[in-house]
């Protein structure tokens, strides 16, 4: 039997509450765990139905790999890169148990590259949505590359493809920086548009 669908009331908790986590440990999300998050993600709006988007999940020893390819996509965009900055990049592929990289993966269509990529970044926000709601922490990292040849061999990227970035999940070492978010300030973010066409804070 499927669990009694979340209120509304836990819906807009989860929404209110998420706050981004980057130390992240042991464990992460099963593979059960780790379906849920991708079919959650998988509710993007999308559309044309097209589902312009392609997940990476990368944990364990896999991690060893994303790291020589992340490095390859540093030198890749910089020869120079110096070798300070080519083990940051590696670092990146460690700090949490289970990585899920975000691939937009445009179609040939009539709606338009952009609209396909804004789709797939959704992607994103509901895979972090999702790993808050079953208690784990989350964040979403990118690099300043999109791709590099090992990247783009690892992950099959096609040449219109776009790595966006690949969110973190992991149990958070402090619990306490998952819980409590603010209210987000909507100072000059927020507007109404009156009956004259005028912009008005909301």
């Amino acid at each position: 039997m499927h669990p009694a669908p979340p209120s509304g009331a836990e819906v807009l908790g989860t929404l209110l509450d998420r706050r981004s986590t980057a130390a992240l440990v042991e464990p992460g999300p099963d593979d059960a765990e780790v379906d849920l998050l991708l079919q959650a993600a998988a509710t993007a709006p999308d559309h044309g139905r097209l589902r312009p988007w392609r997940f990476v999940v990368v944990d364990g020893d896999a991690r060893e790999r994303f790291a020589d390819a992340l490095e390859d996509g540093g030198l890749a965009l910089d020869p120079d890169l110096p070798a300070g900055r080519r083990e940051k990049l590696r670092s990146k592929a460690f700090v949490a148990p289970t990585l899920v990289a975000v691939i937009a993966t445009p179609r040939p269509a009539a709606v338009e590259r952009w609209e396909q990529v804004a789709s797939a970044a959704c992607t994103g926000f509901g895979l972090v949505l999702a790993a808050h709601a079953l208690g784990f922490g989350a964040m979403w990292k990118s690099v300043p590359f999109r791709t590099g040849p090992l990247l783009a061999d690892m992950f099959d990227l096609e040449a219109d493809d776009e790595l966006l970035g690949w969110v973190l999940v992991g149990t958070p070492s402090d619990p306490a920086a998952t819980v409590g978010r603010p209210p987000a300030p909507l100072d000059g973010l927020a507007f109404r548009l009156d009956h004259e066409g005028r912009l008005l804070p909301h």
